[in-house]
């Protein structure tokens, strides 16, 4: 890192809560009953602390009852968190409830063999606790980790990828595959509902600091003397992407959301981010104002942040008080000033590549 100028920027040290797992159910170990799946009890509450850590949106799904709609939003927000904002998991993920319980979160019923809530799962087969299971954060933190972990899912057809983490007993995943186009259908509605105004990670907006033609990047801006040739590729990379519309979950090439443009922009220098804010709240190493260089993670609480001391918004610091962000869908992909983008708070400060400069 090297001295940049953040303007009037006060000296934050940024801390992380290591306190928030102490807050969580801890889940029995998982081992085996799904082929190629091998898991620890703490694996499995890494996955439903970041599911319950998720930005959920909110809003109605034609076709669903509001509480259906509910847990549509949550189940979708929690796959998120849990797979890198994988679509292609979240659909998988709604098909599954939209078939075990009809985007019902279930209670304990009569002859059902102690099955419970949206994805039907059971303590006897390694589900984790009954509370759990009716929890729709933790349940779904639980199916999309065993998804994930099973070996060339996203290469199998998506229904039969379920039947392999679900073992349902229609064979080859029928069942599931008569719901994959309506569970398409409902996440194109809660996409929507997460690109509403104010909602998952979108930014403070306002605070443009250069002119519109150039989306707030002042004129004449020039990458600041001392950046580090990686973190000078990420600025290169981001200052490309401006203007570019704001859409939830994408990650390029035409639109971004506030960590799809950042974990974008970093991979152009070789380090690969996670998909998700919270995530990136402690990749690579924290930094004060004072040592920030161009290139370095801003992270606030953004305007729906997923939990206290959790970031829900992240942009790029270009120096010179300049942070860069996909702010949100009626701004985009702009660059704002230093006091606008932290004035809801500052969560943390990362570079993801300390060794760069």
């Amino acid at each position: 890192m090297s001295d940049q100028d953040t303007s009037a920027a006060p000296m934050i040290a940024i801390g992380l809560a290591a306190a928030a797992l102490a807050v969580l159910i801890g889940f029995v170990a998982v081992v085996g009953g799904v082929p190629g799946y091998q898991s620890a009890a703490m694996s499995l509450t890494a996955a439903a602390l970041q599911a319950s850590q998720a930005c959920t949106p909110s809003g109605p799904v034609p076709g669903l009852s509001p509480s259906q709609a509910g847990y549509a939003d949550q189940t979708v927000a929690a796959t998120f968190a849990d797979s890198g904002e994988n679509q292609t998991a979240a659909q998988i993920t709604v098909m599954v409830a939209l078939t075990e319980s009809g985007l019902q979160n279930l209670g304990p019923r009569p002859g059902n063999a102690g099955s419970l809530g949206l994805f039907q799962q059971r303590v006897s087969q390694g589900w984790g606790t009954a509370a759990q299971e009716m929890d729709p954060p933790a349940a779904t933190g639980m199916f999309v980790e065993r998804l994930i972990a099973t070996p060339d899912w996203q290469a199998t057809a998506p229904w039969l990828a379920a039947q392999s983490v679900q073992r349902s007993a229609f064979a080859f995943g029928q069942n599931y595959q008569a719901n994959w186009a309506q569970a398409g259908t409902i996440l194109t509605a809660v996409l929507s509902n997460g690109n509403t105004a104010g909602t998952c990670g979108q930014g403070v907006p306002g605070g443009i600091t250069g002119p519109a033609s150039s989306f707030g990047l002042p004129l004449g801006y020039t990458v600041p003397p001392g950046t580090g040739p990686e973190h000078a590729e990420v600025v290169s990379f981001a200052i490309a992407q401006l203007g570019k519309p704001y859409v939830w979950a994408a990650a390029g090439p035409n639109a971004y959301d506030c960590s799809g443009l950042t974990m974008a922009a970093w991979v152009t220098a070789g380090v690969t981010l996670d998909h998700y804010t919270v995530s990136q709240q402690s990749e690579g190493v924290a930094g004060t104002a004072s040592e920030l260089m161009a290139g370095d993670l801003v992270l606030t609480p953004g305007s729906d942040s997923p939990g206290p001391g959790e970031a829900g918004h992240v942009g790029i610091y270009l120096g010179y008080g300049l942070v860069e962000s996909a702010i949100d869908p009626q701004m985009g992909v702009e660059v704002q000033s230093w006091q606008t983008f932290i004035s809801g708070g500052l969560d943390a400060l990362r570079d993801p590549a300390p060794a760069d400069g």
